[in-house]
């Protein structure tokens, strides 16, 4: 379990990811806990684990459609005889 801190305010999830403009909680099964969109400043954002020891965002996985289109984009571009 992680902790989101922003303003005095503490948001429980098992995983806390951080992309370019949001950041989501979400329990194990994947399911949304809380959302903060249209972000621009992360500064006064921290994730601790439940210890209080500071840790790391999680990052988003790629869905099998991501996979699928960068397999397909990188096929496509080494039949063109471009380089990797």
């Amino acid at each position: 379990m992680k902790i989101l801190k922003i303003n005095n305010e503490q948001f429980k999830a098992d995983k806390i990811i951080k992309n370019q403009t949001d950041i989501l909680g979400q329990n194990l099964n994947g399911n949304e806990v809380f959302a903060f969109r249209g972000i621009s400043d992360f500064a006064g954002f921290t994730v601790i684990k439940e210890d209080g020891e500071g840790c790391d965002f999680d990052t988003l996985e790629p869905t099998i459609a991501d996979l699928q289109t960068q397999i397909f984009k990188l096929t496509t571009q080494l039949i063109n005889g471009g380089a990797l």
